[in-house]
């Protein structure tokens, strides 16, 4: 019994959304985002690194690697220690190698910055912003030798490392959505599966005020605004396929859990331009009406248990795992036929009043091989990174004029040299 239980906590299945990442990363879409914490004071290797291996002492889950099984990917626990290190190389970049079994996140500081990088196998945005919360608390109380702040979220080890989407599901299955394929920003795109990252940031009160004008909430606005931007740049010939925006669902807050791995689904908004252009209002009322759809608890049961039937397909459980990663490649690459660009709002980020006084910021951003608006705010600061691999900015141009137009003030960087973005 004893022997059974260590081997229990030694190694742990894949959660159900991360089993498609493995096979589905390339190129640009390496299947990484990154979390960032601007400080008001350079960063401290040294005390970084204390901070980290006492965060990997709450989390233990990120004390993990990949092993390829028969059947399925797992992760397995290691005694080995990640180290920090100065930024080496371009956002967003591969992280997991399958020759050298080393870790699935990655923490680099530059100037003022911390960087969290996660391979999406590991967590979703929120488990790894809880965890580039803990690490920043942890390293900002170690620095100045101020005692460490409670913490909000303090669940255990085993709640942390839990599979939601088992916990949650039920054996019944909705049916199956009518494909469509929706259309395609096209372009050139940068060498080397680089990606170009521009990041805008303005006041959230200021957002906040229009978008209630128009009576939508903070992401149904950027989301149109989103939506209304790529609109400008699609050709007439391509307009008989819809513009279609995905949306990841953070499932916490439908169904309790505390979760520091994968616990998301993905909702679609979906605008016909076969006919006419609609106005940005009619953009909104789209948005809006998708979301209070989709976005119901009894809708979202639907979602998980249609997840949960494909992982208990006998067939599929018996399917040798090199032949699963041919399958599930092609699986993801048919799925991302469905969908124009991406937008992900993590909400806001809180921290610890103790600490406030020590942090300037926070922002987000995630590898595509299409098109991804990232948004986070902290304070009164909300933050939004694009990231793509077209070298074009025009649809980044028309977001941010978007929202400039409407009276907002808005800080736009980029690290693309070519010229200006609004």
């Amino acid at each position: 019994m004893e022997r059974k239980q260590a081997y229990n906590r030694g190694w742990k299945r894949l959660d159900n959304a991360a089993k498609i990442f493995p096979a589905a990363a390339s190129g640009t879409d390496t299947q990484v985002f990154r979390f960032s914490c601007e400080l008001k004071e350079e960063v401290c290797e040294k005390d970084l690194q204390k901070a980290l291996d006492h965060t990997l002492a709450s989390f233990s889950i990120y004390r993990s690697v990949m092993k390829r099984g028969f059947f399925w990917y797992y992760l397995e626990e290691t005694e080995r220690s990640p180290a920090v290190r100065e930024e080496y190389k371009e956002p967003c970049g591969r992280i997991y190698d399958r020759n050298d079994g080393g870790f699935l996140f990655e923490v680099t500081y530059y100037g003022k910055r911390v960087n969290l990088e996660v391979y999406h196998v590991l967590s979703d945005g929120t488990g790894a912003m809880h965890f580039l919360i803990a690490l920043v608390t942890k390293y900002i109380a170690i620095h100045y030798g101020i005692p460490e702040p409670y913490l909000e979220y303090d669940a255990s080890q085993s709640q942390m490392a839990k599979d939601s989407f088992q916990k949650y599901s039920q054996k019944r299955s909705g049916k199956k959505k009518k494909f469509q394929t929706a259309y395609h920003i096209k372009g050139d795109m940068f060498p080397e599966n680089r990606l170009k990252i521009i990041t805008g940031t303005a006041s959230a009160r200021q957002i906040l005020k229009e978008a209630h004008a128009y009576g939508a909430t903070l992401s149904v606005y950027l989301c149109a605004c989103l939506m209304e931007a790529i609109q400008e740049e699609m050709p007439l010939r391509k307009r008989k396929k819809p513009l279609v925006v995905g949306v990841p669902v953070n499932l916490r807050q439908y169904f309790p859990s505390d979760s520091a791995r994968n616990f998301f689904s993905m909702t679609f908004v979906s605008q016909d331009y076969s006919h006419e252009t609609p106005s940005f209002e009619d953009l909104i009322q789209t948005v809006k009406e998708s979301f209070q759809k989709n976005l119901t608890k009894e809708n979202l049961s639907v979602v998980i248990n249609g997840y949960m039937a494909a992982e208990r397909n006998v067939a599929a459980r018996l399917t040798p795992l090199f032949l699963k990663d041919v399958c599930l490649h092609y699986a993801y690459r048919i799925a991302e036929m469905q969908s124009t660009a991406a937008f992900s709002n993590i909400g806001r980020v809180e921290v610890s009043e103790k600490i406030l006084p020590y942090v300037a910021s926070f922002d987000i951003c995630a590898a595509t091989d299409k098109l991804q608006l990232c948004t986070c705010t902290f304070g009164d600061c909300l933050s939004m990174s694009f990231t793509s691999p077209f070298i074009s900015s025009d649809i980044e141009r028309h977001f941010f004029r978007r929202l400039a137009e409407s009276g907002i003030d808005v800080t736009v960087a980029s690290n693309d040299s070519g010229g200006d973005i609004v």
